[in-house]
């Protein structure tokens, strides 16, 4: 549900607040192109979404299943 939270967040945050979202990479998985379950589908969407939000800077660090941080500009 990381596309639902974040939409419930972005408008409220001020100018400045950051967002972390863990798993991210959830395993590798999102770089399989043979991996459809709900879970992978689900952090795909949510990664576009952010990749393409222009209100939020963000960084995906690679660490473990990876951790995204998202600031609001």
């Amino acid at each position: 549900h990381y596309v639902e939270y974040f939409n419930l967040l972005a408008e409220r945050l001020p100018s400045g607040a950051f967002i972390l979202a863990d798993n991210t990479l959830w395993d590798g998985k999102v770089v399989d192109g043979e991996a459809h379950d709900p879970q992978t589908e689900g952090i795909l969407a949510f990664n576009d979404l952010i990749a393409g939000d222009e209100r939020v800077e963000k960084v995906i660090l690679p660490i473990r299943d990876g951790m995204t941080i998202i600031r609001k500009k």
